[in-house]
């Protein structure tokens, strides 16, 4: 990789005005958040996302430690919610341990499977009392076979009523039909998309639907290759949302060959998978890392940000996010 300096240039830029009435007044200076996580998805430099889950149980030191050293170096922790129908610690709790012990901003993804509309609303109302920057509004991954406990799907909303909820509270109005709340919860939002659908068309329908019901940006599933990148960061720009790609590296070969038999959206992107075969883990990495770093090269000047995925663990993916960070700087890794 070249260590000279990047020169980012210019993406579309968005500009957002305070949708809060001036009599109302929006907690913890949130306004002042939301813009802070809309500057750096505006600026020239990619914005650096890490996508992690929180911790199976109640043990959380070791994570924090790991995040630690994203401090001065990523710009979002984008945290997920209960990802493949695995129970994990609450996102909410865990996003709240992050921002109090390492000062990162958050995304907080909010999922239509597990909670009613009441649920729902807690939570977002928490998340605007505890100062979490963005909310991203999903349906939920399909619950496992087996492995579930026996849990139920609730889908009391959809995204797109989820979406409507959380302008609606934005708004101060709880949908029980009292005062507007004064003191206002202003979450920045944004959804999911799979620009690896074939065919595209029925991905650019949702995202158009969603951007009408007031998605500001997208955070996209994995993706493998420039055009495919661009195709959808090009519709999605149309639609006034920034882009924040999924990038996932892959740890070893098992990784690959799971990607490559069990998601058929990843049919085009077999090749990439065939260069993992028959190499060892430490070999795979660096692959992993170095296949990575020049795809995020190709695209930075085309989107809003990158967020690095953490699949089986966040080790890899806190190292690509460090060199993705040095190199973008201009500092050889």
């Amino acid at each position: 990789m070249s260590g000279s300096r990047h020169d980012f240039p210019s993406r579309p830029s968005f500009r957002l005005k305070s949708p809060f009435p001036r009599k109302y007044r929006v907690g913890y200076d949130l306004w002042d958040l939301m813009n802070s996580i809309l500057s750096s998805l505006d600026r020239q430099k990619p914005s650096l996302w890490l996508e992690i889950a929180p911790p199976r149980g109640i043990a959380v030191q070791s994570l924090i430690e790991k995040l630690a050293s994203l401090r001065g170096h990523a710009d979002v922790i984008n945290l997920a919610d209960n990802a493949l129908g695995k129970v994990k610690m609450s996102g909410l709790v865990f996003a709240s341990m992050i921002k109090q012990r390492l000062g990162l901003a958050i995304a907080l993804n909010v999922s239509c499977r597990d909670r009613n509309r009441f649920a729902l609303k807690s939570d977002l109302l928490g998340a605007g009392a505890l100062g979490i920057e963005a909310v991203v509004a999903l349906r939920g991954d399909k619950l496992p076979k087996d492995g579930s406990a026996g849990a139920l799907p609730v889908h009391d909303v959809d995204t797109f009523g989820l979406l409507r909820m959380i302008a609606d509270l934005n708004l101060g109005d709880t949908g029980e039909g009292k005062r507007l709340l004064r003191t206002l919860p202003a979450l920045l939002v944004g959804v999911v998309g799979n620009p690896n659908r074939r065919p595209f068309e029925p991905e650019a329908e949702l995202l158009r639907r969603k951007a009408g019901a007031g998605a500001q940006f997208v955070v996209t599933q994995p993706i493998f290759d420039r055009t495919t990148a661009l195709t959808f960061t090009e519709e999605a720009q149309r639609l006034g949302l920034r882009v924040v790609l999924g990038i996932l590296p892959l740890k070893r070969e098992s990784m690959a060959d799971y990607m490559r038999t069990n998601i058929k959206d990843l049919s085009s992107a077999v090749h990439h998978f065939e260069r993992y075969a028959g190499v060892s883990d430490d070999d795979a990495r660096r692959i992993s890392l170095d296949w990575n770093l020049s795809l995020m090269d190709e695209l930075a000047s085309d989107v809003a940000g990158f967020n690095i995925m953490s699949g089986g663990g966040p080790s890899l993916a806190i190292e690509l996010a460090l060199e993705w960070n040095r190199h973008a700087d201009g500092i050889s890794p």
